[in-house]
């Protein structure tokens, strides 16, 4: 099979553009791009406008990922682990019904877990060993961008994140990761990496020293991410009014 076709599960070592690459950095500087971009566009858009912007988002959304079914499925590569069950594959599904609901909890959603989750993804990337010109790199990083660029846009739009709807949010994601747990027992998967962390993945570093005590570190790591995510817009707030 040639190369633009291989999942990164199953291409041949020697293909990979590599972390930090020419590659990578190029769609770490066009994803910043277009969230700056799309976002200045979005807040000055009237709310008729701003709505038909998030519904093409979020179809887009969904089109991406029924991408990576049709590359995977018509070339023989699906495995389990490429059900819509990581973080970011959630996600997916949170931006396109908050696109046709507008309930303020997916938004939330979207602010405090897939905005960081999909820059983490982008910035230490698990697909790596891809070349830059393969269909399932090309789905990784766009599907990423498209997961930053929603809560982005909702930001720039005057979206407010509000600590008390996190603290509701919290016991549904717990309940969420428990539930993983036993999915990747039975089906022998890695979601949201709790059997092994990628390479590349800061949560690597924690694993090669701790173990799978890595996993403990998971409501310290999203507390440390949240923080200054709740705290930074509670501050401006209070310094302008």
């Amino acid at each position: 099979m040639e190369p633009w076709l291989y999942t990164s599960e199953a291409i041949p070592d020697g293909y990979g553009m590599g972390t930090f690459s020419i590659g990578h950095i190029a769609w770490l500087v066009a994803a910043a791009v277009i969230c700056i971009t799309l976002g200045r566009r979005y807040r000055a858009d009237d709310e008729e406008k701003r709505a038909r912007i998030r519904k093409i988002l979020g179809i887009l959304l969904i089109a991406d990922e029924i991408y990576k079914y049709v590359v995977t499925i018509s070339t023989g590569q699906w495995i389990w682990e490429f059900l819509p069950l990581h973080l970011c594959s959630i996600s997916v599904f949170i931006a396109f019904f908050h696109a046709f609901t507008g309930w303020i909890y997916f938004a939330e959603y979207l602010y405090a877990v897939s905005l960081p989750t999909a820059i983490m993804a982008l910035v230490f990337p698990d697909w790596m060993n891809l070349p830059f010109f393969n269909l399932m790199c090309f789905h990784s990083f766009s599907i990423h961008v498209l997961i930053m660029l929603y809560p982005s846009m909702l930001l720039f739009g005057g979206f407010r994140p509000s600590a008390r709807r996190l603290m509701r949010l919290i016991p549904f994601i717990f309940i969420y990761g428990v539930a993983i747990y036993f999915v990747n027992n039975a089906l022998g998967s890695n979601f949201f990496f709790m059997n092994g962390a990628a390479e590349g993945n800061p949560l690597s570093i924690l694993e090669r020293y701790i173990g799978g005590w890595y996993r403990v570190a998971f409501p310290i790591i999203a507390a440390i991410v949240w923080l200054p995510m709740y705290l930074i817009p509670l501050k401006l707030r209070k310094g302008r009014s």
